[in-house]
């Protein structure tokens, strides 16, 4: 018994040319379709660079308004352990008129959030995802840091109001509350530190942005004098301080 292929209408040469025509059409759609794909990722990986690097600049930014009034966060503190020393489990004299507080500045991890959760982030080269990553773990340390250490303020601004001798309860919280404000500002200046290493190896300026910390202009209010009246402080701070003014 024999079997036949059956032959194409117009020879096999023209079949193999059609054929061929068909696989050529296929891979072209295929590479069209690969260098769309491309050309999207790449798009999109630079939307998400744009966005992140620029939470991460603004952060940076905010931390480097900071230190520059940490030596009046510093200045202050020193200033009221003189005072509490002095006054022992007395009065404490000269009675403090304004204690302030340092400023605080609200970092933010949204966009990065957002692109590790849309899987953008995945478009970043392993190294680059490592160093971002570590960049928003100092900025949460800084963020808890400022948090912690305006609790303790918050403390320390008792002594505004406080009248008569301190006994010894009230100095131990007092103490208390200054021994803990170092610490915060210890480790906001650590921090900062760090997260301006890492943002360096981003290819991020050391240079503060002007715009970002216009807003929060000297002076601050942990930078007025410790004699300054609370209205006389309030009154030099209306025109630089954010809308929510200060605490008591």
């Amino acid at each position: 018994m024999h079997f036949h292929l059956p032959k194409p209408l117009h020879g096999w040469r023209e079949f193999a040319g059609e054929v061929g025509i068909i696989v050529l059409g296929v891979l072209i759609a295929i590479g069209v379709e690969q260098t769309a794909s491309a050309l999207h990722d790449r798009a999109i990986k630079r939307e998400a660079h744009k966005s992140v690097y620029s939470e991460v600049s603004q952060n940076v930014s905010y931390m480097r308004g900071r230190m520059a009034t940490q030596g009046c966060v510093e200045r202050r503190l020193d200033e009221v352990g003189s005072l509490l020393a002095r006054a022992g489990d007395g009065a404490i004299s000269p009675e403090p008129k304004w204690i302030g507080q340092p400023a605080i500045w609200f970092n933010s991890d949204e966009r990065w959030q957002a692109a590790t959760g849309s899987g953008r982030a995945s478009l970043f080269s392993p190294d680059e995802q490592s160093d971002l990553a570590r960049i928003y773990v100092a900025t949460k340390r800084f963020v808890d840091a400022e948090e912690r250490e305006q609790a303790a303020w918050a403390q320390l601004r008792g002594l505004e109001t406080w009248t008569g001798p301190l006994g010894a309860a009230g100095r131990v919280h007092f103490v208390s509350a200054l021994q803990a404000a170092r610490l915060e500002l210890w480790d906001t200046r650590v921090t900062a530190e760090v997260a301006f290493e890492r943002a360096t190896a981003l290819g991020l300026g050391k240079a503060p942005s002007k715009t970002m910390v216009a807003g929060y202009s000297i002076p601050h209010a942990v930078c007025l004098p410790i004699d300054t009246p609370r209205d006389k402080a309030l009154q030099l701070l209306s025109a630089n301080s954010p809308p929510w003014g200060q605490p008591k």
